[in-house]
């Protein structure tokens, strides 16, 4: 991931544009398609994280994606990532189902991941770097 940068925020609504390099090792274009997932910071609910639109992945490309997320903020949520952005590393625990799709075909997976991040990146739009 490249970077975090808040579009607006609205009480417990977030708009967001994700920066990521992305490469699609297949021989074929994917979309993902719009999408919700449930984000979990130790152990802590925040909320959930919806994609609107589709976003495409060229074949065999490797790309730069700033993808437009919305983020609806759990109560208590916003206090619990003010706790978490001072800590050197945090776990995130993302689940839900992500829909995707080749031509005319689609699929919703299932997805399941823990990744541990820096908690400076709860910073955005927040004055940190």
């Amino acid at each position: 991931m490249d970077g975090v940068k808040l579009l607006k925020m609205d009480g417990r609504e977030i708009s967001l544009e994700v920066r990521a390099v992305v490469y699609n090792p297949n021989g074929f274009s994917l979309k993902v398609k719009p999408s919700k997932v449930f984000v979990a910071a130790e152990d802590q609910s925040l909320g959930i994280v919806q994609l609107d639109q589709k976003v495409k992945l060229k074949r065999k490309h490797t790309d730069t994606l700033a993808v437009p997320l919305q983020v609806h903020l759990d109560e208590g949520a916003m206090l619990s990532m003010f706790r978490l952005m001072n800590k050197d590393s945090i776990q995130l625990h993302i689940t839900g189902k992500v829909k995707g799709g080749i031509s005319i075909f689609s699929k919703k997976q299932k997805l399941d991941l823990v990744r541990t991040i820096p908690g400076k990146m709860l910073k955005f739009g927040m004055g940190g770097k």
